[in-house]
């Protein structure tokens, strides 16, 4: 339902700025850019750079302002929706990755070269150690397991570590597709919580794109008077799983 929602957000977005697109790029080519920027016009820009919809509503065109706005807020939903959910559901399932899978099982005796996968051993199963360099043990005298990203991943992605489910028997429905179902359930977690972050990151970058076309909307429709007969090339590249680093222009006068 979540992401049925964020497509929705991102279809709307983009619906409209396709919508603002045209009427932007008739102005550039009408009066192609050798820019003349008046105080007015740079105003409305930092107006719409920082509030999308702003400039455009200090320049009377208060319907291309909504919609700029309505953008930002569905963007911010979006985000903060996503990313909540994603960090809830991240959180569920290594506790339950926790619950169910342990070391014991899946090194039984201490030993790396005896473990159940040691045919593959594709992959290390960082473990707990003290200032000294020995292995901290738990309760039952096994290794205990780094906690980090990897471990979480590993046992999820890497067949060498399904035995560690304490589900999982070896002469067993999943015995030869290297599952279980404590993993599958695990699984499918871990793979909506990265789907909720990718949507997450996407929103991110729609409000990012959003902000820079309200803010170059709002300085061309400010007075078109104040460009001369010139040319200009530019180039805009987006990335919309990334948000830090997922915009990129380059303007030529």
């Amino acid at each position: 339902m979540a992401l049925i929602r964020m497509k929705n957000i991102a279809i709307v977005m983009l619906f409209g700025l396709l919508l603002l697109t045209p009427a932007i790029a008739q102005e550039a080519t009408q009066h192609p850019a050798k820019l003349k920027v008046n105080k007015h016009m740079l105003k409305n820009f930092v107006k719409s750079l920082i509030i999308p919809g702003w400039g455009q509503w200090e320049n009377g065109n208060k319907v291309r302002g909504i919609v700029y706005f309505s953008a930002e807020l569905a963007g911010i939903y979006g985000y903060q929706m996503n990313n909540a959910e994603a960090f809830d559901l991240e959180h569920e399932f290594k506790v339950y990755g926790d619950d169910h899978w342990y070391y014991g099982r899946f090194s039984p005796y201490n030993d790396e070269d005896a473990r159940c996968g040691a045919n593959l051993k594709t992959h290390e199963m960082l473990t707990l150690k003290d200032i000294d360099g020995n292995h901290i043990l738990d309760m039952n005298g096994k290794f205990i397991p780094l906690k980090d990203h990897h471990f979480y991943e590993n046992i999820s992605k890497y067949p060498e570590f399904v035995c560690g489910w304490d589900d999982w028997d070896p002469n067993g429905e999943f015995s030869d597709e290297d599952l279980s179902p404590h993993k599958i359930k695990y699984v499918e977690m871990r793979t909506r919580s990265n789907e909720l972050y990718r949507n997450g990151q996407v929103a991110g970058t729609l409000i990012m794109v959003n902000h820079l076309i309200s803010a170059f909307d709002a300085a061309l429709g400010t007075d078109m008077t104040s460009f001369e007969s010139s040319s200009f090339a530019g180039k805009l590249y987006i990335n919309p799983l990334n948000v830090s680093r997922g915009i990129s222009m380059e303007v030529t006068f």
